[in-house]
Order: C-alpha cells, then structure tokens, then sequence
C-alpha cells in the first residue's frame, strides 16, 4: 500500500539511446546481415544537415546514448562532423563498425570530436572463418584496427554475430577478446536479436505519430528483416535435425 501523499513511479518513455543507420553502404557481405542490398530502392541517403536535425531532435525528446551504425558508418565522409556535433549536443556516442576505413587519420579526428566508444565486428576467430563469412579479406585488417582502438585509449567493444558456423568456437573468440584487449565482447545472437525487432515492431503498431508515412515505412523495413531472421533460423534447426 502506498503512503499517503505519495507519488507513483511512472515508468521513463524517454528515447534514451538513438540508433543511427546513417549509410547502408558497406564494404563487406556477410550473409546473416539484416542491412538492404536493394540500395536503389531506397533513394539517396539523408544529407549531413539532415542527420544533424536529426540529432538535435532526438535529444530534444530526451536521448543522452548516440550510436552511429549501418552498414558501415565509415564510409560516410561527414562522420566527424556528426561526431563532433554529439559531442557538442551532449551524446555519449558510439561508433559501430566493422573497422574498414578506419585509419589513424580519421581516429585521431573522431579523439578529437569527442567520440566516446568504438565498437568493432569480427566475425570469428580464425582468418579463414572470418573471411568466409564477411567475404572479404579483412581479418589483419580488423586486428590492426582493434589495436588502434586501444592506442588511442578508447574503450573497445568485439562484437560477433552468433550462428551456425561460428557457434562451436566461442572459446576461441573469447581468448582472441582477451588478447586484443576488449573491454566488453557483444555475442549477438540471432534469436535475441528477432526478440528485439519484433518488439520494436509491436511498438510502432501500436503507437501514434505525427509522420504516419515514417511509421508505415519502419514497419515495412523491420517486418523484412524479422523474415530474414526467421528464414535463417529455420534452415539453423533443418541443418541440426538433419545432423541428428
């Protein structure tokens, strides 16, 4: 029972963490990615002025986390500028990336704009293994840019997707974390990540917004990727039942 004259705890509404997919480009193609390669269908990406309304609008409702993802955020020339205006509006932010582009040119400048966090992808332990599935030749690539992350002192998270053909080798991936110094590792499972779409998607379902044009579209691009993860998933159990 409450005391009298007291006030009940609401729960925050608040968007605390913005995700922002600022390029679908992207340098690899790893075959469990949800990121389009339709890329004509869906016009030009949105300018440098725009992705900073952008910014301001979403701290204006009251998000303090900034995440700057793809595809590969890199490939965006005007990534410091959007770093540096984070910094200004107040983010904490964090780069998602699969390490390709980053050079020591453009880390320096990030330092410099105030970026807080890198996050880079692996995807697996082995060169062969994280060649095959990214189909690319980026495994000494990624290592050297891990390593940078930490010359620079940032604190690093080593991210890797988890599923069929990587699953049997998280031991491996945990020993290479540990070797490059990470200070946090992120496996991303595929079924935790099918959880978080279809609660996002059950979200907008049910919301109203001012822009029901953007509603209906997010919805349309998170229902395409919920099949893709569905897809996957399904032909995960019909390889292990075929094995057993």
């Amino acid at each position: 029972m409450e005391k009298a004259g007291s006030e009940q705890k609401k729960p925050n509404s608040l968007p605390l963490w913005l995700l922002a997919e600022v390029s679908y480009k992207c340098p690899l193609h790893c075959v469990f990615c949800y990121n389009p390669v339709d890329y004509a269908t869906y016009g030009e990406e949105l300018s440098t002025e725009d992705w900073l309304r952008v910014l301001r609008q979403a701290r204006e409702l009251g998000a303090t986390q900034l995440g700057l993802s793809g595809g590969e955020p890199l490939t965006r020339p005007d990534l410091e500028v959007l770093v540096a205006e984070a910094r200004k509006l107040g983010y904490y932010s964090n780069l998602v990336t699969s390490g390709v582009g980053l050079d020591e040119k453009r880390i320096a400048a990030f330092k410099e704009g105030g970026l807080d966090h890198i996050q880079v992808s692996f995807q697996d332990s082995t060169r062969e293994m994280n060649d095959f599935l990214s189909h690319t030749r980026t495994f000494e690539l990624k290592q050297r840019v891990a390593k940078l992350v930490k010359q620079y002192e940032y604190p690093m998270v080593l991210n890797v997707v988890l599923h069929r053909y990587n699953i049997d080798h998280v031991p491996q991936i945990l020993e290479m974390a540990e070797q490059l110094e990470a200070e946090y590792v992120e496996l991303a499972n595929t079924r935790a990540k099918l959880s978080e779409l279809e609660a996002r998607f059950e979200v907008l379902r049910n919301d109203t917004i001012e822009d029901e044009r953007v509603r209906q579209v997010t919805m349309k691009s998170l229902k395409r990727y919920i099949n893709q993860f569905k897809e996957e998933i399904a032909r995960y159990e019909a390889h292990q039942t075929a094995e057993h």
